[in-house]
């Protein structure tokens, strides 16, 4: 849908025939390919899950660095990509487990009810 909208504003038929394409094939297809490559190949899911993430660290770092960006800018995208990666997933993680000893049961309306068993009707 929002490549669609963004190739409504593309200036050629051949503008728009690319985007869409790349749409279906990033969108569509990568998803397929990947889950089969899981289920064949753990170590190479795992491969491609490392590069994927090199490379946009990397991308990142070239649109960053601006036009006359060369591979420095690239190498340094790739540095700061993946110790953003390792702090958001290792980092986090870690900091949750920790927070996990000031964690109080907290018993409300929202829990399951809890059947009285050998009291009185009453009670």
């Amino acid at each position: 849908m929002a490549s669609t909208v963004l190739a409504s504003r593309l200036p050629s038929t051949t503008h728009v025939f690319s985007l869409t394409l790349f749409s279906i094939s990033i969108f569509g297809l990568f998803p397929v390919f990947r889950r089969s490559l899981r289920t064949h190949s753990p170590q190479l899911h795992n491969y491609l899950t490392l590069l994927l993430v090199l490379s946009a660290s990397a991308s990142l770092g070239l649109v960053v660095g601006g036009e006359n960006s060369g591979w420095g800018s690239a190498v340094g995208g790739m540095v700061l990509g993946s110790l953003c990666v390792a702090g958001a997933m290792g980092g986090a993680g870690w900091w949750l487990i920790g927070l996990q000893r000031f964690k109080n049961e907290i018993r409300g309306p929202w829990d399951p009810a809890r059947p009285r068993i050998g009291r009185g009707a009453w009670e």
